[in-house]
């Protein structure tokens, strides 16, 4: 075996004349920035990465408040229609009691009166109700 002080120590590499004193320079012009100009936009970004949130916040919610249902105009509507009529609807639609009162804002009198048995009718009453709702017996 050799050792390594018996090995010839040759240049593999070389380099050009002048590199190194050079070096430092193109290293500077090759990452050298020009200087940036003052603009706005970076301005602008940070507001609107600000503003646009709230901005869609407020347009959500003014299309809801325009959406949603007015409930006087409904009132008024109801107002407007007649007792016949609506018992006429909820005797089509098959709307038990009970229904009745779990959606509907009674006082606790008006909901029992609903469960107090009927006054006795005379037999000629009991044919004009059912003349007047249409029921045959």
């Amino acid at each position: 075996m050799k050792r390594l002080d018996e090995i010839p120590k040759k240049q593999i590499f070389t380099v050009p004349d002048g590199y190194f004193e050079d070096l430092p320079m193109r290293i500077q012009a090759r990452i050298q920035t020009t200087e940036s100009k003052s603009s706005w936009i970076p301005e602008f970004n940070l507001a609107l990465k600000f503003a646009l949130p709230v901005v869609l916040v407020g347009v959500i919610s003014l299309i809801v408040w325009v959406n949603l249902p007015n409930t006087e105009d409904a009132l008024a509507n109801l107002d407007a229609v007649s007792t016949e009529q609506l018992l006429a609807y909820l005797e089509a639609d098959e709307i038990s009691t009970e229904e009745i009162i779990e959606n509907g804002n009674f006082t606790n009198a008006a909901i029992n009166s609903l469960y107090q048995q009927p006054e006795e009718l005379t037999t000629h009453e009991l044919d004009e109700l059912a003349q007047q709702y249409d029921l045959n017996f």
